[in-house]
């Protein structure tokens, strides 16, 4: 596939995208100041319920940051919601009450909007929030072969889960206005910490098996760990817990 083509194809693509229905998720790390995680907790909370309770504004979810680098950190997320929701501009007393109550306990970064790719999604209970999530960020090399080969294998993982009936809910989002190269991240939602013992993070306790026995023996190695090495800059792991009162 040349280079125009894959251009062309993706943005054929997300226009389709626009054109219907789509969940999509606006969010944003906050870095604690001074050890004040209870003020921003409060503060944050309190922000949501009054300008984020699905009818003036869509909903809006805190969770902390347990595992990965920006760990001890937040992810502040509003959605789900599509683009018409950012030409309601935000009125003066929303930006006060975050300035003068939020701003002083947390610094807020890293901005992305998560749109979910549903092809290769697997949600059987159809669900959008998760409390507690174990968050794959992978980093696709640039250049149409790569974002291929990733994507391939990330559908390849769906159809396994879907084959077998797994409970195991896997979500896929794409970096809407990615910077230097395209983005997939991995969401897996999860009740209990125990599940992580295994040694899957986030998979069903013997997938790889299942995998095998309907792609071959030794299809894991190459359709999932061969791939990963050879078409991303490697898969961080990030286990975010809900905040909640």
């Amino acid at each position: 596939m040349s280079k125009l083509i894959f251009i062309i194809l993706t943005i054929v693509t997300s226009f389709s995208l626009l054109g219907q229905e789509y969940i999509m998720f606006h969010t944003s790390y906050i870095k604690v100041k001074d050890g004040k995680h209870s003020q921003l907790r409060s503060a944050i909370l309190k922000h949501n319920a009054k300008y984020h309770n699905g009818d003036n504004r869509p909903k809006a979810y805190l969770w902390y940051v347990d595992t990965g680098p920006k760990s001890g950190q937040y992810t502040w997320a509003e959605g789900p919601m599509t683009f018409s929701d950012k030409d309601k501009p935000l009125t003066k007393e929303y930006m006060r009450d975050w300035q003068a109550n939020i701003s002083p306990f947390g610094e807020q970064h890293s901005f992305i909007y998560m749109m979910r790719d549903e092809e290769m999604t697997y949600n059987p209970e159809n669900e959008k929030v998760g409390k507690n999530i174990l968050l794959k960020r992978i980093k696709i090399k640039n250049g149409p072969e790569h974002v291929e080969a990733v994507e391939n294998t990330v559908q390849k993982i769906a159809d396994v889960l879907e084959n077998t009936g797994s409970s195991q809910a896997r979500r896929v989002y794409r970096n809407v206005f990615p910077d230097g190269g395209q983005e997939i991240m991995l969401v897996y939602p999860f009740n209990s910490w125990t599940q992580f013992g295994n040694g899957t993070l986030g998979l069903p306790d013997g997938f790889q098996d299942d995998y095998e026995e309907i792609n071959g023996r030794g299809s894991w190695k190459r359709d999932v760990m061969d791939i990963l090495s050879e078409h991303s800059h490697g898969v961080s792991n990030e286990v975010q817990t809900m905040v909640e009162k």
